[in-house]
């Protein structure tokens, strides 16, 4: 385990290792977690400071990622000893990822947690981070580096437990449809290959290609344009969304359901199986669930006060099939409220999450 050093040396280490470095930081926008995470002045040294980095801000996992990770915050056993230094960034750019690190870094925060936009791309902050003495730990997606700390579902297996699942699913038409997320996102670019590979390894045919977006009306689009020329399609496989735009194109065509598999974890995909699975839609919704992001909270705390963790975490995905779609639909909630707010052994409740989810 490395050493964490005190505020003051930390501070000072930081300032020299960003010594010279252009910290503006164009088109990012901060936010604070003021609810229950405490201030930055007064008795606020003594706690944790702990900054975190998110691309694409906006989009409803990524809110509810945060809405988790503040609720957690502002428990009892935390509100105390952790203020959140929240910095938001509108697009999955890694250059601007790098350069709001590296303003994290100048404001000596104690620890840096972010959701990666690349693979890579903010080495540079990490080499300041490092030689600053400040943990990074990457939390809703892996990234590539010795000195980082992963907190992280197990997206590539996500990938390929729909695969598995959709083959299985194929009777003698094997002809399928595949919708990736969002090229160029290291969790889309390192899934789908292998995605396609079980696929095809199991006999299966593809024909037709698209993306979703990772939205469920741009899995409706798309789907809605595949079927036009492929109405006979015997299964439809889309990365990490698509459980309700893709059964919803298949009921506005008027063609018969086949097997679905979608992922985006939001409440209209469990609903969405509930209400067609008695017309015969069989799907199995893959997502990760966002409060990963508190769980990399929880990890980061223990670090810092001194605990060993382990360097690489990967957790399961969440499942939703016909099994268990009742269990997670809420009725009383929109078709895109982000289910997956707790982690096992959190124990997050709907009203703790609700209190800081931006819809």
């Amino acid at each position: 385990m490395q050493s964490t050093p005190t505020r003051k040396r930390r501070v000072a280490a930081a300032a020299a290792a960003l010594a010279g470095a252009a910290l503006i930081l164009a088109g990012c926008t901060s936010a604070p977690a003021d609810a229950g995470t405490g201030d930055a002045s007064g008795s606020g040294d003594e706690k944790f400071v702990i900054g975190f980095q998110q691309p694409l801000g906006g989009q409803a996992w990524r809110e509810m990622g945060l809405a988790s990770m503040q609720a957690l915050a502002a428990r009892p056993e935390y509100k105390d000893k952790v203020e959140l230094k929240i910095v938001r960034t509108n697009d999955n750019d890694a250059a601007q990822q790098n350069a709001a690190i590296q303003n994290l870094i100048a404001e000596g925060v104690d620890a840096i947690m972010f959701d990666p936009a690349s693979a890579t791309g903010a080495d540079a902050a990490i080499a300041q981070a490092k030689a600053a003495g400040i943990p990074v730990l990457a939390t809703g997606g892996p990234y590539d580096n010795d000195y980082v700390y992963v907190v992280s579902t197990d997206w590539a297996n996500a990938g390929t437990i729909g695969a598995e699942w959709l083959a299985d699913q194929l009777g003698d038409n094997k002809d399928v449809a595949v919708l990736e997320g969002l090229a160029g996102v290291p969790l889309n670019d390192g899934s789908m290959p292998g995605v396609e590979q079980v696929l095809t390894d199991a006999g299966a045919n593809i024909v037709a290609r698209g993306t979703n977006g990772w939205n469920e009306a741009d899995a409706q689009k798309a789907a809605a344009q595949i079927l036009q020329s492929n109405p006979d399609v015997g299964g439809v496989y889309s990365f990490l969304t698509g459980g309700q735009g893709i059964p919803e194109a298949f009921a506005d065509a008027a063609i018969p359901f086949v097997p679905v598999v979608g992922g985006s974890g939001y409440n209209g995909e469990a609903c969405t199986l509930v209400e067609y699975g008695p017309d015969g839609l069989v799907g199995n919704n893959v997502f990760g669930q966002p409060a990963i992001y508190a769980k990399g909270l929880e990890q980061a705390v223990m670090l810092l006060e001194g605990d060993d963790i382990e360097k690489q975490q990967f957790y399961p995905p969440l499942e939703i099939t016909n099994d268990n779609a009742e269990d997670f639909c809420l009725p009383d909630q929109p078709d895109n409220f982000q289910l997956g707010y707790d982690f096992p052994g959190l124990d997050l409740t709907v009203d703790e999450v609700l209190a800081f989810y931006q819809k």
